[in-house]
């Protein structure tokens, strides 16, 4: 029987050892750090939908102060640019054969008349609809500037009611803002998948075998596997999460200490079951191709990172919620865009350590069938 003492000095020099195996193998270490913020990158802009600056062709038969203001209003900000000024309507549709433009706005006479006036005034707007995405984020982004217009220069209401649209977490939507934190939960599987590649690496070695002959137990072996790559896990989490921040300017409005812990929850989770699965398979191929199947592929599909979870199907429901991603995917953003603390976020925590904590009892007690 093991003496607890005993039990932490051999758990404690089997962290060491992988520490410096992780340290100066620069493929796991670039693996663990590095990959997921490059990843993060990748994926970022493959998986952005903003269509970014829009071009506009710019047709104003009325060329009045107002009709000016209101081209000025449109492209304060920059997202909006007035890359061709045309004459004719004919000019606009060729623009939009050869794709030179997004959209092109057309000012009708007497549209400063009406605006002093503050009757009606309207403004036509044609857009290449193409690309039906670009086309319907053109359509909303010069609508609300439309409106903005509308509502600073009338003063008389043009309908009955005014249905005023307020956005909350992410006031423009922008796609980047909510896709960047969800894809924190795809390329955080690359940590777990290190220690499952290392697992097998020594399995294919034969230096795992060498532990039938040492007084380290299955358990030890494992748990310190285990407290190496997580820690190794939160910091790659922290550079994927600067690069978030600083690159790609999502907002981060919850607290760092939380997100570090439920990011150590979520990789828990992800390297149990990391565990379990490299129990059963000796070539680090197979468990590349297991991991990448089980966990990388579903994360885009099943989890509402790319379409919401489809709540009409118990069966897809089930699938959902049994991939940690799913869980993280809310927590991420949680914490990112809306700023919410634990007390909203424990239940997909909770699931995330229950999955951890399931998952690394049953490899320890597999594993211990093999080495004692």
């Amino acid at each position: 029987m093991s003496k607890p003492g005993q039990s932490l000095q051999r758990t404690r020099a089997i962290i060491r050892k992988e520490f410096k195996h992780a340290l100066f193998d620069p493929g796991f270490l670039f693996l663990t750090l590095f990959a997921p913020a490059v990843m993060l990158m990748l994926l970022s802009y493959v998986f952005s939908f903003d269509l970014g600056e829009i071009s506009l062709a710019l047709l104003d038969s009325d060329q009045s102060p107002q009709s000016q203001a209101f081209i000025r209003q449109l492209t304060a900000d920059g997202d909006i640019t007035i890359d061709q000024v045309v004459g004719s309507h004919e000019e606009i549709v060729e623009l939009f054969r050869e794709g030179r433009v997004d959209a092109a706005l057309v000012i009708p006479p007497g549209f400063g008349r009406n605006v002093a006036a503050q009757t009606p005034a309207d403004v036509n707007l044609v857009v290449d609809g193409s690309d039906a995405t670009g086309a319907l984020q053109a359509i909303s982004s010069i609508q609300q500037r439309v409106q903005a217009f509308s509502a600073a220069r009338t003063a008389r209401m043009a309908a009955p009611f005014d249905a005023r649209i307020r956005v909350w977490y992410n006031e423009n939507l922008k796609s980047q803002y909510s896709m960047v934190p969800g894809l924190m939960a795809v390329v955080l599987i690359l940590p777990p998948m290190a220690l499952a590649l290392g697992i097998a690496r020594e399995k294919e070695s034969g230096s795992l075998e060498t532990l039938v002959t040492t007084p380290v137990l299955g358990r030890e072996y494992l748990l310190g596997k285990l407290m190496v790559y997580l820690l190794l896990g939160v910091v790659g989490a922290l550079v994927a999460l600067a690069l978030a921040v600083f690159w790609f300017r999502v907002p981060f409005r919850g607290s760092v200490g939380l997100f570090v812990l439920l990011t150590a929850d979520y990789l828990f989770a992800l390297m149990g079951l990391s565990l379990f699965i490299s129990n059963f398979v000796a070539s680090q191929r197979t468990v590349s191709a297991i991991i990448l199947l089980a966990f990388f592929i579903p994360s885009f599909f099943l989890t509402g990172l790319l379409l919401p979870i489809d709540t009409s199907s118990a069966i897809s429901q089930a699938l959902s919620y049994s991939l940690p991603a799913t869980h993280y995917i809310t927590i991420a953003r949680g914490l990112a865009l809306k700023g919410i603390g634990l007390a909203a976020l424990w239940q997909p925590a909770a699931a995330l350590f229950a999955m951890g904590a399931a998952s690394t009892i049953a490899s320890i007690v597999v594993f211990k069938k093999k080495i004692a």
